[in-house]
């Protein structure tokens, strides 16, 4: 199966910049949530390469939307469910009397997050009428995650909140946290594509049916 990694055209409406993907969760996470991922999930191509499961939340439901949700209502999650978050392109357009809020059930469902947004001084900002500037104190989370601002001078709003019980590297490749391999995920990826593993047992028949 040929997974198309591409995430330079798209239909959705966030603007995605392949820019984030130097920011990709480890692979070999157990699961990621793709917050606001839109209708076509312009992101799953890679994501589900680093994942046992990967799924898409979103407000508004879509033929890549695995649950439609208002984060902002709540969720049906349990506590700390997701190993990994992926929330790109979406904060900025969360009204800023409600910012704080969606944060904080975003925290309360994922043991690490990784956030993208526009600050007002990036050229796409002024591209989308719906964008709001992000005031969110995101070092205010420190006290339950380990913290790295990657904030760009361009505009590029990037932070990830990582668990503090593992060691966390960011790289050019990608971030490498402790506890997680490769080897764990029930395919490999060779050339950008999912391959059904030929050295165990694991059932992941699941993995390919998209």
């Amino acid at each position: 199966m040929n997974l198309k990694m591409d995430v330079s055209t798209h239909k959705n409406v966030e603007n995605v910049i392949r820019y984030f993907l130097i920011y990709l969760p480890p692979r070999g996470a157990e699961s990621i949530l793709d917050v606001g991922g839109g209708c076509f999930a312009p992101y799953k191509g890679v994501l589900q390469t680093r994942c046992a499961e990967y799924k898409n939340i979103d407000i508004r439901p879509g033929i890549n939307v695995d649950y439609v949700q208002n984060i902002l209502e709540g969720t049906s999650f349990k506590d700390k469910q997701w190993d990994w978050v992926w929330c790109s392109e979406t904060l900025e357009h969360i009204p800023q009397q409600h910012m704080k809020k969606f944060v904080d059930e975003v925290c309360r469902i994922s043991k690490n997050i990784l956030w993208t947004f526009p600050l007002p001084h990036s050229p796409s900002f002024p591209e989308d009428p719906g964008h709001s500037e992000v005031i969110v104190d995101m070092n205010s989370y420190s006290k339950d995650f380990q913290v790295f601002d990657k904030t760009t001078k361009t505009g590029r709003g990037i932070w990830i909140f990582a668990r503090k019980d593992r060691k966390v590297e960011i790289t050019k490749s990608g971030i490498i946290q402790e506890g997680y391999s490769p080897d764990n995920l029930p395919f490999k990826v060779v050339k950008n594509k999912m391959v059904k593993r030929t050295d165990n047992n694991k059932n992941i028949d699941k993995f390919f049916k998209f």
